[in-house]
């Protein structure tokens, strides 16, 4: 089987429902078809970057659990992860704030 190999940003989604925090989910447009891609089983591989913070860590972590290798992510030593801010109104449409370190 061939390996895909993705490139692209890594971002930590904080979804918020009611005014209120939900949830916190590593995103980003090709790092979200990246994951689906693992978790069925597709050998992949990710090249990105983010920084060396909570943040950070939380995206690779988040990548070993899904069996995603971290081997080809650049952790910048003085760097800020970027954070998303994601709104979710009653009908579930969303207003995204992206906040860079």
């Amino acid at each position: 089987m061939r390996k895909v190999i993705g490139i692209g940003e890594t971002i930590l989604d904080i979804i918020f429902r009611n005014e209120q925090p939900s949830a916190a989910v590593p995103g980003g447009s090709v790092f979200n078809g990246i994951v689906s891609l693992s978790r069925t089983g597709v050998p992949v591989c990710f090249i990105s970057e983010t920084g060396n913070d909570h943040v950070g860590n939380i995206i690779l972590r988040f990548m070993r659990d899904n069996h995603i290798s971290t081997d080809y992510v650049n952790v910048f030593p003085d760097g800020k992860s970027p954070v998303s801010l994601a709104f979710l109104d009653r009908q579930q449409r969303c207003r995204i704030y992206l906040l860079q370190g």
